[in-house]
Formats: structure tokens, sequence, C-alpha cells
């Protein structure tokens, strides 16, 4: 063998010495648990810094809503409509009139009504001043008073038959009459809603009724929107057939958020803290009638024992064990135990 030959074989194999090292190297880097590598390098851990917000428990139900004062007006007469005066979603003040009949229909009598209460307010007046003159005995002025009184009753009672009025401020929320349309003495002509303010009922079950008292703050939440209010009235006895308390709620509406008659879900606010420490319940681990959390210090995981008060959803109130500022572990507290040697990869 020559030397060249020699020296290729001698390269040949510290190449292959090489390769093998390389190799084995990785193959160890392989062998390597994540528990040692975490043990090298510390468990990856998400923090953030606890802070203290509002915090509410609530009782939810679904109810149908409508405006705290509604009304309907009616004809007083059979006949055709003359005028529809307005339209519906038009806000109408009380005693606006709405829809009109025509003056002549005979069960009206409205012209000859009209003309006696002229005439005897004519009267009525002209005897007033000869009575403060001493002009005339008391009983005469008495019987002009009550000839006046009677005849305007009629004429108001004439008036209001032709003239229907609104009967309450508010909007219009439903006409059920157009003009020439043939209506019967007793068909109801429109509505009117004021629903600056919304009222609704809710059943509220007897293993709840401890935690709701009137005047407990109410919110209603429609297609996006939230007005808020409160329990008006509360009832103290079980209705029998419902097998629950009903409640009566309220709710400012001033802005019309949520229209009249629409189903809301409803949420009895039964619990509020506006300056409280409120945790995701999968940060918290609990233990029988134990709670723990795990903070970062340091590169340490400390788990601390809290004490828990009141939950709602996700959410669970912390009484005491933790304070604001402390970095709470929120992600990778399950691979971890008190004193684990951590690295945190994000903080919020």
């Amino acid at each position: 063998m020559n030397i060249r030959t020699l020296c290729f074989a001698a390269l040949a194999a510290t190449v292959a010495l090489a390769g093998c090292t390389k190799d084995k190297a990785a193959e160890e880097i392989n062998k390597k648990s994540m528990a040692q590598i975490y043990s090298e390098e510390g468990t990856p851990v998400n923090v953030a810094t606890v802070k203290t917000s509002s915090f509410q428990t609530a009782l939810s139900y679904d109810a149908a809503v409508k405006g705290i004062y509604e009304s309907t007006a009616s004809a007083k007469l059979s006949d055709s409509v003359e005028s529809v005066k307005y339209s519906v979603g038009d806000w109408v003040d009380k005693d606006a009139v709405v829809v009109t009949f025509p003056k002549n229909n005979p069960s009206a009598n409205y012209y000859q009504a009209k003309t006696i209460y002229e005439n005897l307010e004519a009267t009525y007046k002209r005897m007033s001043t000869l009575y403060k003159a001493k002009g005339i005995s008391k009983q005469d002025y008495d019987n002009a008073v009550t000839a006046y009184e009677n005849a305007k009753a009629t004429w108001d009672n004439v008036n209001e038959m032709v003239n229907v009025k609104a009967p309450i401020s508010g909007l219009i929320t439903r006409l059920d009459v157009q003009k020439t349309d043939n209506v019967k003495a007793g068909d109801v002509l429109f509505a009117v809603t004021d629903d600056s303010k919304l009222k609704g009922k809710v059943w509220i079950q007897e293993r709840d009724i401890s935690k709701v008292s009137k005047g407990m703050k109410v919110t209603a939440t429609w297609n996006g929107a939230e007005i808020t209010g409160r329990i008006a009235q509360l009832d103290l006895a079980l209705n029998p057939d419902m097998q629950a308390f009903g409640a009566l709620i309220e709710l400012d509406n001033a802005e019309g958020k949520i229209p009249s008659g629409v189903n809301a879900k409803i949420n009895i606010v039964a619990y509020e803290n506006n300056n409280v420490i409120a945790l995701d319940r999968k940060n918290i681990t609990f233990d029988g009638n134990r709670a723990y959390v795990f903070i970062a210090s340091g590169d340490k995981a400390v788990k601390k024992e809290v004490k828990t008060g009141s939950n709602f959803g996700n959410k669970v109130e912390i009484i005491s064990g933790i304070k604001a500022g402390d970095k709470l572990i929120t992600d990778g507290n399950k691979n971890i135990a008190d004193g684990t040697f951590i690295r945190i990869i994000d903080q919020e």
C-alpha cells in the first residue's frame, strides 16, 4: 500500500468518525426529556398582571317588554273614517286629534249639540254678569250654570265622537284604520305608547328569591342595545300557577334603544362590586373546598391559596390571597408546582 492510499484511508476514517460523533450528539439531545429541558431552561409560562375591576353576578331571564303606559282609542259611533292625521311612529301629545269622522253623522247630532252649547254658554255668561250685579236671584243663576254644564258635557262627548283624541302622550304604535274605512262603535282605532320607559315581568324561582329584593338594578339587552332599570315590585307570595315569584321591572328607555313589544334578555344584578379582583375560572385550581393560583416571583412559581367569593359565567371573585400587581400565571400552570423553575414567554 502506497503513501497516497494510506492518506485517503486516514481521511475517510476521520470523516466517518466526525459523522458518528455528530449523530451521537443529536441522539443524545433527542434522548433529553421535556422534564430535563424544563429543568435546565425553565418551564415556559405566560403571566398577566392582576388588576381590580368591576364584578357582578346576575340572574338571567327572557321577558317581553312594553311601554310603561299604553292605551288604545276606540270608535264611539259607526261610520266611515274621514281622516287619519298621524302615522305609525309619530309622537302625539295627549288630546291631539288623531282620527276624525263626518260631522253630519245622525248619531252624533254634532251641529245641534254645538248650537245648544254655544247658546247656553252665552246665556251663562250673561246671567253671571247679572248675578254679580245682583240683577238676578241665585236660583236663576244656578239654573243657568246647570244648563250650561250639561250642554258642555254633551258637546264634549259629541266632539270626541267625531274627533278621536290621543288618550295619552306617546308614540302611535298601531293604526287599525285608514281613511274611508268603515268601522263600528267599539272598534279599536289606534294605540299610543309611552316608551320613554319600558316595563316587563319576570318569574323568579323559589331557590333564587332570597337573592332578590325590590329596587335592585336590572339590565335589558336586545339586538346589541342595552338599557338599565330596577325592580319596581316584587311579589311576597309564590304564584301557584307559575310556581315562582313575579317581579315587575321598569327600564329607562329615553333614547328609544329598545322598541316596545319585543322579547329582551333581562339580567337582575344580584351582586355588584366595582373594586374587586376577578379571575377566569381556568386560572384557578380547585382542590375540595380549597382554591389555588400560581404567581410568578422572579424565576419561580409560587402556589397561593385564595379565598373565592361569588362567581358569574367564567369569572370568579377573589376575596383574599393575592393582590393587584401580582403576576398571575395564566398559561402553563398545569405543568408546575410550588417552587417550579419557570421561564416567562409572554407577559400581559
